[in-house]
């Protein structure tokens, strides 16, 4: 792993403080809070911004090491252990140390004077100091136990596979086996671990809305969206706008998901498609590595034919053991980039195994972790920390990019069935996305029905049906119903999926422009990375030479490229 790793110098902070001792992370609280600032001096505020910016970054750092170490096994007791002495102590008690500085930051008189490139982060911390409640903390730490709890049941998810007892990532990669039985076979068994955990699942999950709920109450807000929509930083868009999102998508996306779905049953040569047929290529799995060492040359050879760059910096993560990307058993579900804030340097954690989406995946971490790259050299950690959406353009573009140029795992032919698969799992992708999102404005908003796991279930399959027809799911209601339960986002992220569907608009843009020059797409981009949190979200779609918007018309500029590319 990144043991090896040096750990980053310090400037302001003196080598003696340690980062999991309490008493002295309240000393440099302490010390910032104290220190004066003069009302007409606007230099002296940002070298206490930066000052303030170094503790925050290597407390980051020191968070996201005990993170990975615990992600990385997730059965170490030793790792968890050190992981809730943040959850637990140093995270609430750093809390309101932190809200004190923030207030004390835009409040003062020379903060209208600082560089306009703060303006952005102004905004986001103002926000945050007016949403801020001491009630706040006890409820956050609570749910990131239950959080917790969701990646433990995860990870123990095992089932009967090939004579052996197996993780769900191990079956679930027979569900592209171009022999259906197999296929079908490997889809039920999956289906059947998630059917006999929902008891558990639908518990925790009362447990968490609860929790929600008790937040919202706290932060004086009618509702845990309007809190979360706000602990979120949402400046450019509100729950109006995902609406209307939802609704744009159903009217452009979900008639060419259909012509999509009918056109893969007829390669299928079925005269419907079932759940087990939404991930099969009609030529078959792409059997694409067994090793890492594997893994790790072929993408570098792609990020090469995007940017040789990219390829540099991938080869540096490498490198560093900044990269641990398959599946063993004892580690934790899911695939995250954490960014390393104080060294300047990303991680990026997934669970290959040897499946052409787990390609996929690695290419949209690693798109992460370039966006993460391209401005970690600025000094304040605020502006290292893009919209989430722009940050999600990073990484869905990077698997359109990157994804057409896999030859070092498949011939000529295969990498253009790969390439075109992709797109239509996009096209597919958009509307489950407005699924989850709808969903969870329901269960939000109306938390008296959503305290009935059989009211969530209908919900869900409301919004299942009217997004995501074409398939189907005749005698399989049960499972239809609890699919919005392997959503890891759901339990862990409320509210955070949206943010891909916005992605995934721009990243359509991104492809059809590369195609047309790439060269240019790609330098746009990557000076749109380099903005970090220094400009509006719409400013940075528009810096990437992207159009940020959720209207229909807007929407429609994404669909018509995505029947254009796949000849629809």
């Amino acid at each position: 792993m990144f043991g090896s790793l040096p750990l980053p110098p310090r400037r302001y902070l003196p080598a003696s403080v340690r980062l999991d001792r309490l008493a002295d992370l309240e000393a440099c609280y302490g010390e910032l809070g104290a220190r004066p600032l003069p009302a007409d001096d606007p230099w002296i505020l940002e070298q206490w911004l930066r000052d303030w910016s170094e503790l925050e970054s290597h407390l980051s750092e020191a968070q996201a090491r005990r993170q990975i170490a615990s992600s990385c096994s997730a059965d170490d007791l030793e790792a968890a252990r050190a992981w809730l002495v943040h959850v637990d102590v140093l995270g609430p008690a750093c809390k309101p140390l932190r809200h004190a500085l923030a207030r004390r930051l835009v409040e003062h008189p020379a903060a209208a004077r600082l560089p306009p490139g703060h303006a952005c982060a102004l905004a986001v911390l103002r926000n945050r100091v007016d949403l801020w409640r001491p009630g706040l903390a006890p409820l956050e730490v609570a749910e990131q136990h239950l959080c917790a709890e969701y990646g433990r049941l995860r990870a123990g998810m095992q089932a009967a596979w090939d004579g052996a007892d197996a993780p769900l990532t191990h079956v679930e990669r027979s569900e592209d086996d171009l022999d259906r039985g197999r296929r079908e076979t490997a889809w039920r068994t999956v289906a059947a671990s998630f059917r006999a955990a929902k008891p558990e699942l639908d518990h925790l999950f009362d447990r968490l809305l609860a929790n929600r709920r008790a937040q919202a109450a706290a932060a004086e807000l009618p509702d845990y969206r309007a809190y979360r929509f706000r602990r979120l930083d949402r400046l450019a868009y509100g729950p109006r706008e995902c609406l209307a999102l939802h609704d744009a998508i159903a009217a452009e996306f979900v008639p060419l998901a259909g012509r999509v779905l009918r056109r893969r049953a007829a390669a299928l040569g079925l005269p419907a498609l079932r759940p087990w047929d939404l991930a099969v290529m009609p030529g078959g799995p792409l059997a694409s590595f067994t090793r890492e060492e594997q893994l790790i040359a072929g993408c570098t050879r792609a990020f090469e034919a995007v940017d040789p760059e990219l390829a540099r910096q991938f080869s540096v993560l490498a490198e560093h053991g900044l990269l641990d990307l398959m599946s063993r058993p004892g580690k934790a579900p899911g695939a995250f980039q954490v960014h390393l804030d104080a060294s300047g340097l990303p991680f990026v954690f997934a669970g290959a195994v040897g499946r052409h989406e787990d390609l996929l995946t690695v290419l949209h971490e690693a798109g992460h972790a370039f966006h993460a790259l391209a401005c970690a050299a600025d000094p304040l950690i605020w502006n290292r920390g893009p919209p989430i959406e722009f940050c999600e353009v990073a990484s869905m573009g990077m698997e359109l990019l990157g994804g057409r140029h896999l030859g070092a795992f498949y011939d000529a032919d295969a990498c253009t069935c790969a390439a075109r698969h992709q797109l239509e799992q996009l096209v597919l992708f958009l509307p489950h996305a407005a699924a989850i999102d709808a969903f969870q404005h329901w269960v939000y908003t109306r938390p008296e029905q959503a305290r009935d796991p059989q009211a969530r279930d209908a919900a869900w399959l409301a919004q299942h049906r009217r997004l995501c027809p074409g398939v189907d799911w005749s005698g399989l209601d049960d499972d239809r119903a609890a699919l919005w339960q392997r959503r890891l986002h759901v339990f862990e992220l409320p509210f955070y999926y949206i943010e891909y569907a916005i992605a995934g608009l721009g990243a359509v843009q991104l492809h059809r422009r590369a195609l047309a020059e790439p060269a240019a797409a790609v330098a746009d981009l990557r000076r749109a990375l380099a903005l970090g949190a220094r400009a509006r979200l719409p400013d940075l779609f528009a810096a990437a030479g992207l159009h940020f918007g959720t209207d229909r018309s807007s929407v429609r500029r994404a669909a018509d490229a995505c029947r254009e590319l796949l000849d629809l």
